[in-house]
């Protein structure tokens, strides 16, 4: 009885702590939509709550187009993806619009915002996981919600809420497939099917591709972690790694069932550059794998430098990737790029853009937050050494942060993009270190 009332408690904590979320970020969402913008900043707006040079005006077009098809057609003529783009969010934005008949961003408000506040709540639960203490979680969730940097998927039309909600899922889904409680690790597999579906959805196939590789480590390494235990005879760890065995190896399949199918077109795109980028293949690595390092290779050399070079907040363009071996020697500074831009460079200067500009002056706060909570971070290394899952969760993070910046050489993406790995990591660094000071000081104490 005692357990079911606790259940219950914190239930309710949840929810309650879920719509305070969702509130925030449906509130700041109308501000920047129907305030900020047009009236405090009307040089950075576009139109309709829309700020100037973005995605979220290329996915608002083609969801007007969209939705004026299903209107005029019938929901048959829906698509997830827009037929020229192939952007999910171009079909997202359609389907709202079709469905409430109002051709308005501001119609997005609420999807966004049940995306966010989700995504907040699943920090906080993976924080308790780690045994902070549910106040210490909820002020270490807040900053996540909050920071500005969020603005971007909360009050316009972007893909990151989606990419954050199915990287947070997942890692929701390795820390709970260690557990001793079938009814969690059932949840485990639900969270981690759920997170590959966001993935598939939001249309980065690069996260899918890449998180079903990390899936296959993570395979080994419960076998190997349940196949030592076995060797010392210890029946009931055999049992928990077994168990996340069977989780790692479902998700494993659930995201090989979603690899999108290569089309002729892009097989003979594939092959055409391959002919002209340059590289030296390692005659000691697999093809498998060293194709994805090409494949990004071909990315930053080529497209990037072709199309996307040259605008303000570029970081490293010079450097090109010609083999494996070039990625290594780039991975010390491609992480400290990943966790510490933007460089005080960048501070406080104008961007290509008015909002650019106002990003410029806000960022350098989160900044500063971040490079405090990297200074405390090893402790919760020390404090985590003896969870497993923590640090397959840490190196997805560093895998994904590295993988952003060697990707889109930009400060403007780079810190856009590593958001939900940066937050959680940084959160994990502060609600350990006061959790400590609160231990040894006494529940009591002036610290929380």
């Amino acid at each position: 009885m005692k357990g079911l009332l606790e259940w219950n408690k914190n239930l309710k904590l949840l929810v309650l702590l879920w719509i305070a979320f969702y509130v925030y970020a449906i509130t700041v969402g109308f501000l920047v939509q129907f305030l900020i913008l047009p009236v405090m900043f009307p040089s950075a707006h576009w139109k309709d709550g829309l700020m100037v040079g973005g995605d979220w005006i290329l996915f608002h077009t083609e969801g007007l187009e969209i939705a004026k098809k299903v209107e005029e057609e019938g929901w048959s003529e829906w698509s997830l993806r827009h037929p020229v783009s192939g952007q999910a969010m171009s079909g997202i934005a359609g389907f709202f619009y079709a469905l409430t008949g109002i051709h308005k961003p501001w119609v997005l408000l609420f999807y966004n915002a049940f995306l966010h506040a989700t995504a907040g709540i699943v920090l906080f639960l993976i924080l308790r996981l780690l045994g902070i203490s549910q106040k210490l979680a909820l002020i270490f969730s807040i900053p996540f919600v909050v920071f500005p940097t969020s603005l971007t998927w909360v009050s316009q039309i972007h893909k990151d809420g989606l990419y954050i909600l199915g990287m947070y899922l997942t890692f929701l889904s390795i820390a709970l497939a260690f557990s001793k409680n079938w009814r969690l690790n059932l949840v485990s597999l639900m969270a981690g099917s759920l997170g590959a579906l966001l993935f598939f959805t939001v249309g980065r196939q690069y996260a899918i591709k890449i998180t079903q590789y990390f899936y296959a480590l993570f395979v080994l390494t419960a076998l190997g972690l349940a196949l030592f235990n076995l060797l010392r005879l210890k029946k009931e760890k055999v049992l928990n790694y077994g168990k996340a065995l069977i989780i790692f190896s479902w998700v494993f399949l659930v995201y090989e069932a979603l690899q999108p199918s290569q089309t002729q077109t892009q097989t003979q795109t594939q092959t055409q550059t391959q002919t002209q980028a340059q590289w030296y293949w390692n005659p000691y690595l697999p093809d498998k794998i060293e194709n994805q390092f090409y494949r990004l290779a071909v990315w930053r050399n080529e497209i990037w430098a072709k199309h996307l070079s040259g605008m303000p907040g570029a970081i490293d363009e010079d450097i090109k990737f010609r083999s494996v071996e070039d990625f290594l020697k780039y991975t010390p500074r491609a992480l400290f790029v990943g966790f510490f831009s933007p460089f005080p460079k960048f501070w406080f200067t104008q961007g290509s853009t008015t909002g650019g500009t106002i990003a410029r002056y806000i960022t350098p706060f989160e900044a500063i937050y971040l490079y405090i909570a990297w200074i405390i971070f090893p402790i919760a290394l020390w404090i985590n050494r003896g969870k497993p899952w923590f640090w397959l969760v840490l190196l997805m993070c560093l895998g994904f942060i590295w993988l952003h910046v060697v990707v889109e050489p930009n400060v403007g993406p780079i810190v856009r993009k590593r958001y939900g790995y940066i937050m959680l990591l940084s959160a994990i660094g502060y609600a350990t270190f006061f959790e400590l000071l609160r231990k040894r000081h006494g529940k009591d104490s002036v610290f929380f």
